[in-house]
């Protein structure tokens, strides 16, 4: 089971954002809307939440992921478009819920990804984290708010990981931002480090939610999403889990329930 401390103590005034499913985000309203820029550290091919910030809030976005670039993604609609022709001729997709927006979706993600990143939008094709690797540069957190980028910022991370190795410049750097939201992985083995970086964060936890895509071991979804607000507007004293506005990160399976200690 999880610690007590991964649980909010209330609840509190969230907006989803990112779509439904797996990229899609429950975040704290009051501190997005403070938030002067976005930084996203990870961005794979999923960016409806970047999409979403640049449409409600059209401030700077500035996304880090050296695994994503406009060639690779253009590769990849060509491929999922050879995939959909091959499998429209097959009844059983043919009537299968969202599949042909999914799909087409897909096929132009170039296309999206070359809208996204324009005007003050930018894609930095660099690995977030100290070292180097062939053909990746690196870059850690404090160099990323070094650059002129206005704050405080929200911070999004999803990087596979990685986000162990960047816990302790968050701590550094909190005044910096008005909200937090991490993905964390492999939850079952490093369960300490994550359950010391919550009470050393000056933020309020308000949302957790588990990825039903991941395992669970002894109680314990392997995966999870946190997220941290400063100054979050609380309107419930009772925590709701799971909240309404959660959706499962892949629709064919069912959600996790969460269980914790001292329940």
């Amino acid at each position: 089971m999880l610690p007590l401390v991964f649980k909010p103590k209330h609840e509190y005034d969230l907006i989803r954002l990112g779509g439904n499913f797996d990229g899609g985000y429950l975040v704290e309203k009051s501190s997005i809307e403070k938030s002067q820029s976005l930084i996203t550290l990870g961005l794979g091919y999923e960016w409806r939440f970047e999409k979403e910030y640049k449409k409600k809030f059209n401030k700077p976005i500035h996304c880090y992921d050296h695994t994503v670039n406009y060639s690779a993604i253009k590769k990849l609609s060509r491929k999922i478009l050879l995939s959909t022709l091959i499998r429209i001729f097959k009844p059983k997709y043919l009537f299968k819920k969202g599949f042909f927006s999914n799909q087409i979706a897909s096929i132009f993600l170039y296309k999206d990804y070359k809208n996204l990143f324009t005007g003050n939008a930018f894609h930095y094709t660099k690995r977030v984290g100290p070292g180097h690797g062939p053909g990746s540069e690196g870059i850690n957190l404090e160099d990323i708010l070094k650059s002129d980028i206005t704050s405080p910022h929200y911070l999004k991370v999803d990087i596979e990981t990685s986000e162990y190795r960047i816990l302790d410049e968050i701590l550094k750097y909190q005044e910096k931002f008005s909200g937090v939201a991490i993905e964390f992985h492999d939850v079952d083995l490093h369960l300490e480090k994550i359950e010391n970086f919550i009470k050393s964060l000056n933020m309020t936890l308000v949302h957790i939610h588990p990825m039903n895509q991941a395992l669970v071991v002894n109680n314990i979804p392997t995966q999870i999403e946190l997220t941290f607000s400063k100054n979050p507007v609380k309107i419930n004293d009772i925590s709701k889990l799971p909240h309404r506005l959660d959706m499962p990160g892949n629709p064919s399976f069912q959600e996790i329930e969460l269980k914790f200690q001292n329940n």
